[in-house]
């Protein structure tokens, strides 16, 4: 097989070039050194990324944790202030001046004192002897005084001068009940303070509310701090988790980022903190792209120094490659390279050459020779290898199957593989298969179908061809035509017996004319002219049909043949479309026809000059034919009280078959019938029952 080997399973295997060879030799030998090399530095550059991973979650922790411990002291000073015996006292005014101090100690912006229903009672930040408001919204203190513990809220406007502000409340108890909520509230520079300790240079750091809104954020972003804003969507769909991490998300400048988060359960804020995947994956990307260009470069360099060892190989071996080359057009003398082992092939390939120059002039003589006498042969000849291949075709057998394109017998691919496949000479391959399996000589007759589709009858003759051992070569077909001799002898057996059932059928049709003429007939005179007028309607038909090469008739012909002798064209009026009737059908409705023209003649219509007779027909599109006979302005019409031979034959005969349909309506305006039949209907058999009817 071209471009494979076989290996020692007996699989082909594909055969490469030693170029090739000379790839694989360069890739292995700097492999594993390129390997070793990117296992040490991918090593080391994994390492360094999951240290500045973990150092990236613990400065995450450490922000948490620094925010929770800032609240914790902040509840704690609430809780301590709301133990004061001022307070408990309800000493408010003095508590104010005490409260004061606190919340300048603390770093808060005010302390307010709540009761119940949303009245401030004490606030540092507005003056003494002004009118305390009446907040309405005040959802952690509220949650304070229902829950009795200590309640952070989200991003609020104060309401003295509308900063955003944050709240920490905490219950106040009297007497061991809940009688107020005491909150102070913390500017968010307070918070974001704490976070220019923890966001190094290169991160994003911020403290989210519970809703989503910006506390603190660092850094500021072209010098806003961006207060009050929502976060950004990746870490808004996030919100809710207790935490998560490195999630690939887009800061507000458009670098891509990781960020994580944690959540306070303290607070319920969430504490974020982002930083540029570049930092984290670029070190492994460059590494990556370092290791790949080194191993590239070992490869070039391994391949260089395989070529160069190896030049003097493959030259010897491309000097091999072209003296092989030239023993396909003549024997030449080898040249001796360096390589030893190359030479001794070439001297080899040499006289091997040499024997196989002269084998190839006897083989050709000998082949020359059989082309001229296979050639010169007058009958078809085939010569079928054991593998069932066309290894020899004359011209008269491709005419025999009627390929007269192929004129060189040296290229049978055309033709394929008869014995196995068959497809246009598949009446040879039984007598091949005999011939070349059971070593059987045969002689048989077949019909061949050719390629054009056209049939052949040969004589096919196969013998088997043996070597001097007895081992079966191939197998000799030949083949010579008797197309023409079969056709002929057929052609007569078949005028012969078309000649046989005409004059039994005719002279069948012409018994059953007498019988019935005689049977309807008063006198010899009347059985005469009716007999002789009923034989020249069925001669008319017969002459339509003769015409026609037993066809068909036209359904027109037969009607105005029919009633030509009866009246002229002024008394006829025939219409319909052009409809071809079979051989039956037509000699069914002439003899129809002849009775109706008959009894108009003699009764109807046309009995006097000024009668006349519509003949219409159409057909439907299942292909029923539908003919109407109308009589008028002949004489008054009655219902006959007897019938006679043509009503007899008409409604009574063609309406017992099922391809007939007859209705007679003797109206007294004139004979009218209506035949409704199917032309299509190979099975109909009306004429015969016409004509065979006694």
């Amino acid at each position: 097989m071209d471009g494979q080997d076989v290996s020692a399973r007996g699989q082909p295997t594909r055969a490469r070039p030693i170029s090739a060879y000379l790839v694989m030799l360069a890739l292995v030998t700097s492999l594993p050194i390129t390997a070793a090399a990117a296992f040490l530095a991918y090593h080391f550059v994994s390492e360094s990324s999951q240290l500045l991973r973990t150092e990236y979650e613990d400065r995450l922790r450490l922000m948490r944790n620094a925010t929770e411990l800032r609240i914790a002291n902040v509840i704690e000073d609430l809780q301590v202030l709301a133990l004061s015996p001022l307070l408990q006292q309800g000493r408010l005014t003095e508590f104010r001046a005490h409260a004061v101090e606190v919340v300048s100690l603390i770093g808060g912006t005010a302390i307010v004192l709540y009761a119940p229903d949303g009245q401030q009672l004490v606030n540092t930040r507005l003056p003494p002897d002004q009118p305390l408001p009446r907040r309405v919204s005040f959802e952690a203190e509220r949650r304070a005084m229902e829950t009795g513990l200590p309640q952070v809220s989200g991003l609020q406007k104060a309401v003295v001068d509308g900063q955003p502000i944050v709240t920490i409340a905490v219950p106040v108890r009297v007497d061991g009940q809940i009688r107020y909520a005491l909150n102070i509230g913390l500017s968010t520079n307070y918070l974001s303070a704490l976070m220019d300790d923890y966001v190094s240079p290169g991160m994003v750091g911020s403290i989210i509310d519970q809703k989503g809104l910006l506390l603190a954020r660092r850094p500021l972003l072209d010098g806003e701090d961006l207060i009050g804003k929502p976060t950004i969507p990746e870490v808004l769909a996030r919100l809710g988790e207790a935490s998560a991490f490195w999630i690939k998300a887009m800061s507000r400048k458009g670098v891509p980022t990781y960020t994580s988060l944690l959540r306070s359960p303290q607070s319920g804020w969430t504490i974020n903190l982002a930083i540029p995947r570049e930092v984290v994956e670029g070190p492994l990307h460059r590494t990556v792209e370092w290791i790949l260009v080194l191993a590239a470069l070992a490869f070039l360099l391994s391949l260089w120094l395989a070529r160069q060892f190896s030049a003097k190989f493959l030259t010897a071996l491309e000097g091999l490659e072209r003296y092989v080359m030239e023993l396909r057009r003549h024997v030449s003398e080898p040249i001796t390279g360096s390589v030893e082992e190359v030479n001794r092939m070439q001297n080899v390939l040499h006289q091997v050459g040499r024997e196989l120059a002269g084998a190839e002039k006897i083989i050709e003589r000998e082949r020359s020779l059989l082309r001229a006498t296979v050639e010169s042969l007058p009958i078809g000849v085939l010569l079928v290898a054991p593998d069932g291949t066309v290894t020899l075709i004359n011209n008269q057998m491709l005419r025999l199957w009627g390929i007269d394109g192929l004129t060189s017998v040296d290229d049978p691919e055309p033709l394929g593989r008869p014995v196995d496949k068959g497809r246009d000479t598949a009446e040879l391959a039984v007598s091949i298969v005999r011939a070349l399996r059971d070593g059987v000589a045969t002689e048989t007759e077949e019909v061949v179908h050719r390629v054009d589709g056209t049939e052949r009858n040969l004589v096919i003759t196969a013998v088997p061809v043996r070597d001097d051992e007895g081992e079966t070569l191939a197998a000799v077909c030949g083949c010579y035509d008797v197309t023409a001799l079969r056709s002929a002898l057929q052609q007569q057996r078949g005028l012969l017996d078309e000649i046989n059932h005409r004059v039994k059928n005719t002279l069948s049709t012409v018994q059953s004319i007498a019988r019935l003429s005689r049977a309807s007939a008063h006198s010899l005179e009347g059985f005469a002219s009716s007999f002789e007028e009923r034989i020249l309607a069925l001669s008319e038909a017969y002459n339509l049909l003769t015409a026609n090469n037993w066809v068909g008739a036209s359904l027109q012909d037969i009607v105005r043949r029919t009633l030509a002798p009866y009246a002229g064209p002024e008394r006829l009026s025939i219409s319909g479309p052009s409809i071809l009737l079979p051989p039956k059908l037509a000699l069914a409705l002439s003899a129809a026809l002849q009775e109706l023209s008959t009894n108009a003649a003699k009764y109807g219509a046309l009995s006097i000059p000024s009668g006349k007779v519509d003949v219409i027909w159409s057909r439907a599109k299942s292909g029923t034919i539908c003919l109407s006979w109308t009589e008028s302005d002949g004489p008054a019409v009655s219902k006959p009280t007897r019938q006679g031979f043509g009503t007899r034959m008409i409604q009574t005969i063609f309406a017992t078959e099922p391809a007939w349909t007859v209705k007679l309506d003797f109206e007294p305006a004139g004979l009218r019938c209506t035949m409704r039949f199917s032309a299509s209907d190979p099975t109909s058999d009306a004429s015969s029952r016409v004509m065979l009817t006694t």
